[in-house]
C-alpha cells in the first residue's frame, strides 16, 4: 500500500476550498505545476480520480469529497498533535489564528489582542473577519483557533465562553424627530424606517429580533457589509438603527451626524463570546483568557459605559 504524504492531502484540501489550481497553489505556496504534479500523484496512489478538471472550475467526485473530509480531519489531528507537544513549555506559542464577525471586529479587536499579547507574549496573533456562519465553520474545521462572536447563535459542538452583555442604542442623524438624550422604549421604533444590513450578519437578526416585541416596524434593506457603511446612510437621514454600544465611540463620534439614545428595556442588545474546539489542547488558557476579559470588564470598557 502506498500512503499519501501529509502534504499532498494538504494540497488536496486546498485544491477543494479554492477549486482553482492557480489560487489553490498560492494558498500553499507551490508552484502550480508542482501542486497538480502533487494531487495526479495522490491520484494515483489511492487509485481513484478526486477532482473533475475543465477549464473554467474543478470539482470534487464523490470519492474527492471523502478523501477531503478524512484528508481535514488527519490534518486537524496532526496541527493538535502538535499544539500538544509544545504545551509541555507550559506557556502559550507559535499561531493563534483569530476571526471575528465583522460587526465586532473594529470596535472589539483592539481590546481583545491587547489582553492576549498582554497574557501571550510569544503569541504571532492572526486576526480575520467572517460572517458568523463561515467564522463558526473554520473554527470548527481548524483553519481558525478562536472566534469572536454574537449571542444567540446556534454554535453546534464549539465551546463558548460568554465574555459580557452589549446593549443596542437607538441611532439616528442628528435633526431625526427621534434624535435626543434621554433613553426611550423600543416601541418607538414602530412604523419607522429601520435600515439594516445585508442576510449573513447576526447583528441584523438580533435587531430584527428586538423588534419582534413591538407591533409594525418598516424595515429599510442595506445591501452591504459594513457597520460604518450603515451608520453613514443612518447619518444622511434615510433612516434610523440599532446600534452595538461598542460601535458607538468611532461611528457615533463628534462631527458624524449620527446620534445614539438608550432604549427600553435595557437589555435589548446581544452577548458577546468566544468559541473554540472543545478538542484544542490550549482549551484551558483559552478560558483563562475568557475569564481576563470578563474581570477587566472588556465590552463595557469598549462600549464607554
Amino acid at each position: 500500500m502506498y500512503r499519501p504524504t501529509l502534504r499532498q492531502l494538504e494540497f488536496a484540501v486546498a485544491l477543494a476550498r479554492h477549486c482553482h489550481f492557480g489560487r489553490a497553489a498560492e494558498a500553499v505556496h507551490v508552484s502550480q505545476p508542482g501542486l497538480s504534479g502533487q494531487i495526479k500523484e495522490l491520484e494515483d496512489r489511492l487509485g481513484v480520480v478526486l477532482f473533475e478538471r475543465d477549464r473554467r472550475k474543478v470539482r470534487l467526485t464523490a470519492a474527492g469529497e471523502e478523501v477531503v473530509k478524512r484528508a481535514q480531519d488527519l490534518l486537524l489531528q496532526v496541527d493538535e498533535l502538535s499544539l500538544a507537544a509544545s504545551l509541555y513549555a507550559r506557556r502559550v506559542q507559535g499561531r493563534v489564528r483569530l476571526v471575528a464577525i465583522p460587526t465586532m471586529g473594529p470596535y472589539l479587536l483592539p481590546s481583545l489582542t491587547q489582553a492576549m499579547k498582554a497574557k501571550w507574549p510569544f503569541v504571532d496573533l492572526i486576526l480575520h473577519e467572517e460572517q458568523t456562519a463561515s467564522l463558526l465553520e473554520d473554527v470548527r474545521q481548524g483553519n481558525m483557533d478562536l472566534g469572536l462572536m454574537a449571542l444567540p447563535f446556534d454554535t453546534g459542538d464549539l465551546h463558548v465562553e460568554e465574555i459580557g452583555e452589549e446593549p443596542f442604542l437607538l441611532a439616528t442623524a442628528e435633526g431625526h424627530t427621534l434624535a435626543g438624550t434621554e433613553p426611550v422604549p423600543i416601541s418607538i421604533l414602530e412604523n419607522s424606517p429601520l435600515l439594516l444590513l445585508e442576510e449573513g450578519h447576526c447583528l441584523r437578526d438580533h435587531a430584527l429580533a428586538a423588534c419582534q416585541r413591538i407591533g409594525n416596524v418598516a424595515r429599510r434593506e442595506i445591501h452591504t457589509a459594513s457597520l460604518s457603511t450603515l451608520a453613514q446612510m443612518v447619518a444622511s437621514g434615510a433612516g434610523v438603527t440599532l446600534l452595538p454600544a461598542s460601535a458607538v465611540l468611532i461611528e457615533a463620534r463628534a462631527g458624524s451626524g449620527l446620534v445614539t439614545r438608550a432604549l427600553e428595556p435595557s437589555t435589548i442588545g446581544r452577548t458577546v463570546a468566544l468559541v473554540w474546539r472543545r478538542s484544542d489542547p490550549r482549551h484551558g488558557h483559552f478560558a483563562s483568557l475568557a475569564e481576563t476579559l470578563r474581570e477587566q470588564g472588556m465590552v463595557a470598557s469598549a462600549s464607554g459605559v
